[in-house]
């Protein structure tokens, strides 16, 4: 008798193991935390002056278009890393043109950049009746020299009458520190209602850290 007792034991024992070894886990999900891209806003400057000659006064507005998508873009990702961002504006073909307010002059096109880091309105420097424009366009590149150019409305195009050289640390500065729109320091300043400029590259090849300053001369329009 106990050893059927023992017997029928051992049966519900091995029973019970293969019904328990067979009974699946219940697993719950790992919620995955969702990822939200952050953006940067992109820069609007815009610059007010005489620069038809009409006596009215213009607006050239700073605006971005991405070629590749055909629109007008205000936000792009931000990127850890600045390679990351040059390739995005490449592939996206995100250009920068300056738009006037009025229909009959023509935009000034600016191509693949992040922007402008300055527009100045230096008046009329070579006494034609109209605003020159000063322009340093921020490129996509990996470069700290760069130029400011500067335009004035020939005809009804736009065309880049001079250029300098200027480096690209006089648009950084401390945190609290204050940057003056209407000049470049060290390379465009006013004096006296009279423009002046540096070349960089002429600083640089004269080993001089101190930038000196000549009056600035432009030709009209040929």
């Amino acid at each position: 008798m106990k050893i059927k007792f023992f017997l029928v034991l051992i049966s519900v024992f091995l029973v019970s193991g293969c019904t328990n070894s067979t009974k699946k886990e219940t697993v719950t999900p790992i919620k995955k935390e969702e990822v939200k891209a952050t953006f940067s806003t992109l820069s609007s400057e815009f610059v007010i002056g005489d620069f038809d000659g009409d006596n009215v006064k213009d607006t050239l507005s700073e605006i971005h278009t991405s070629e590749s998508d055909g629109k007008i873009i205000t936000k792009t990702p931000i990127f850890n890393d600045y390679d990351g961002e040059v390739e995005y504006y490449y592939k996206h073909d995100i250009q920068t043109t300056l738009k006037p307010d009025k229909s009959f002059i023509s935009p000034l096109e600016l191509g693949v950049s992040f922007g402008t880091y300055c527009l100045i309105n230096i008046g009329d420097n070579n006494k034609d009746g109209k605003d020159e424009l000063a322009v340093v366009i921020a490129y996509c590149d990996f470069s700290m020299m760069n130029s400011c150019k500067i335009y004035s409305i020939c005809g009804t195009d736009w065309k880049m009458i001079n250029h300098f050289a200027v480096h690209e640390n006089s648009f950084y500065h401390e945190e609290n520190e204050k940057i003056n729109p209407n000049q470049i320091e060290g390379y465009l300043e006013q004096k006296k209602g009279k423009w002046f400029y540096a070349d960089a590259w002429e600083i640089l090849q004269a080993d001089d850290t101190i930038s000196k300053l000549k009056p600035l001369k432009i030709k009209k329009c040929q």
